[in-house]
């Protein structure tokens, strides 16, 4: 009894000591709202511009203005909060983690299909295809060192097979004020046989990525190396609002299954024990027949122009039925 009563004063403590954010900044409940509004802000924005690229880009900064009017947040705020967070980043990484699932909530009650992140997550890490990845799932990426890559290692178990192909996936949401969104994606596969193989892929806006390593006949993998590396322009330091937010990461293991030709069945058998191949000459001889050179004592047959191919009987030649 005394120690439940001891464990429960410590958990109090505990929670009582974490530290609250300065009423300066904005609190983490609004902060969520406001970036959760952001999001679906930027993507009408973006759906609504038919100028390209400057004019979608002027209408998700008018947007923008508009979320923060909404809160009745100045920008200057905003950025100074987002400052703040930047030094408490697990705490902005717990906002964004629910900003995210709220997003995909509100895409299922509209109808939208649950798409390939979620597809493989049903799946054992024991099948032919399987969801292996077994590290953090969200990450928070912000244009500054230390801050700007997460690595990626992953090594082979007993589970992973020769030929096996695979492909990494994600999602990302950027929070940019203006500049271009880069990001990279590099993977490096590392086999038995000391063969290397490695991957790229470049980001440049919202949504889902996929990188597919193929299957590789000649040995087993042996590790998976990489990272994801968020780009700093030196031309834009000054910028605060810089982000790049990673979720629902996956790494597919893909079974390679080799196909087999299947046995032809009698009557394919029967039409390919007659077929036609083309001789020296360019006609059309039969493929029961054993070549061009014919049996001794046999007359060599001259093509008739009109008629059918003549065939060798036992005792006299005849025209083959049409």
């Amino acid at each position: 009894m005394r120690n439940s009563l001891v464990i429960a004063l410590l958990t109090i403590l505990v929670i009582g000591c974490k530290p609250t954010v300065p009423s300066e900044y904005i609190q983490p409940g609004e902060l969520e709202d406001i970036l959760y509004d952001y999001h679906v802000s930027q993507a009408m924005a973006k759906e609504k511009s038919t100028g390209g690229h400057e004019d979608a880009e002027y209408k998700q900064n008018v947007y923008f203005r508009a979320v923060l009017k909404k809160y009745d947040i100045t920008e200057a705020v905003f950025d100074s909060s987002l400052i703040y967070y930047y030094s408490h980043a697990d705490r902005l990484k717990e906002i964004y983690t629910r900003v995210t699932e709220r997003l995909n909530d509100d895409a299922k009650e509209l109808g939208a299909s649950v798409g390939d992140i979620n597809r493989y997550s049903q799946y054992s890490e024991t099948g032919d295809t399987a969801n292996i990845w077994k590290n953090e799932t969200d990450v928070l990426l912000i244009p500054k060192p230390t801050a700007n890559r997460f690595d990626i290692h992953v090594e082979a178990d007993t589970s992973f097979y020769q030929g096996d192909s695979f492909m990494f996936q994600f999602m990302s949401d950027f929070l940019y004020q203006n500049g271009s969104r880069d990001a990279i994606l590099c993977l490096t596969a590392k086999y038995e046989n000391d063969s290397i193989t490695q991957s790229v892929s470049r980001i440049s806006s919202s949504g889902m990525t996929q990188l597919r390593i193929p299957h590789y006949q000649e040995g087993r993998l042996k590790e998976l190396n990489g990272f994801i590396y968020l780009n700093n322009d030196l031309h834009e330091e000054g910028d605060i609002r810089k982000l790049m937010f990673i979720s629902q990461i996956q790494l597919i293991r893909f079974h390679h299954k080799e196909e087999k030709d299947e046995p032809k069945n009698d009557t394919e058998n029967k039409a390919d024990s007659l077929r036609r191949t083309p001789d020296a000459s360019g006609n059309s001889a039969d493929t029961t027949r054993r070549g061009n050179i014919p049996r001794k004592g046999s007359p060599v047959l001259s093509a008739k122009e009109g008629t059918s191919v003549y065939r060798v009987g036992n005792v006299e030649l005849k025209p083959a039925k049409r």
